[in-house]
């Protein structure tokens, strides 16, 4: 193999991994949630289960189906023009509060599984 095509395949995977190392994680934890959760059930490890989702679907929705979610809601809502009080609502709720729900809930489920996890060890 040609050294420049070599160095062209190692870039791309770099740069796949860079944008994709959060998500890998987030699939690799929660498959191990799950795997636990199958052979040792525990209120801690469903959470963290739980959590681990919600931040891979915060992930999710910002990177890739976020912005067509929020056209697609708000040409259904809002037929024509005018409307920018409503607009700028609709905007906000898409782009700001459910990315911002979904992150918080996330790691709050995981805060939760963290704060359960001594109290089942008993």
């Amino acid at each position: 193999m040609p050294a420049d095509l070599k160095l062209g395949l190692a870039s791309t995977l770099y740069a796949t991994w860079l944008h994709n190392s959060l998500p890998v994680a987030l699939f690799f934890l929660i498959g191990l949630a799950a795997l636990l959760l199958v052979f040792r059930p525990r209120r801690s490890l469903v959470l963290f289960l739980l959590g681990f989702i919600l931040l891979f679907l915060e992930f999710e929705y910002r990177k890739h189906f976020g912005k067509d979610l929020e056209e697609q809601t708000i040409t259904s809502i809002i037929a024509g023009e005018g409307h920018i009080r409503a607009r700028s609502f609709l905007e906000d709720f898409f782009q700001k509060l459910i990315p911002f729900l979904l992150w918080a809930s996330g790691w709050g489920a995981v805060a939760l599984g963290m704060i359960f996890l001594p109290s089942e060890k008993k």
